[in-house]
């Protein structure tokens, strides 16, 4: 197993991408059916995990795009005064394939996304990064550092949002 990281490049085919599952129909909907024309039309970023070992074959993936959130969305985190809109990069979509999970595939697109979102921040600004995290997920992103900012909404998605001072 060889596992390439890129940017998404909408003008490829990737091998495996059409049969991509997670085990998350919303995502497995969305890598499917309309990853390739979100990017395309510039409403995200998505980078992607291959297996170089497999012809490229499409292992994983996050979205990300430019957001803003409301200072009362954040007042669980006490952030003091700040403007009323907060700018932030929201992390869209993450996924990996069932058949490569349990390798840290996960981890390493989060680092990869805070990478991003550490040099979209020196270009435009941003104060963190937020998302929605579907109930199977809570976990692993308070591991990665996040706060939930309404309590576990489970099994609708939960608010959860990390500071810029608290990427890695």
């Amino acid at each position: 197993m060889t596992i390439l990281f890129a940017k998404y490049d909408s003008n490829v085919t990737y091998p495996g991408q059409k049969k991509f599952d997670c085990g998350h129909a919303i995502i497995n909907k969305f890598v499917h059916d309309s990853l390739k024309s979100q990017v395309k039309k510039g409403v995200c970023v998505a980078y992607v995990l291959t297996d170089q070992s497999k012809a490229g074959q499409f292992v994983g993936f996050f979205t990300i795009g430019q957001h803003s959130i409301s200072l009362s969305a954040l007042s669980a985190l006490s952030l003091g005064s700040l403007p009323k809109q907060i700018p932030c990069t929201r992390l869209i979509m993450l996924g990996v394939d069932s058949q490569y999970q349990g390798r840290d595939l996960g981890k390493q697109l989060m680092k990869e996304a805070f990478l991003a979102t550490k040099l979209a921040a020196q270009a435009v600004g941003s104060f963190g990064m937020y998302l929605d995290a579907d109930a199977g997920a809570v976990k692993f992103y308070t591991g990665l550092g996040f706060s939930l900012l309404e309590g576990d909404k489970s099994p609708d998605p939960s608010p959860m949002f990390l500071r810029m001072t608290s990427i890695p």
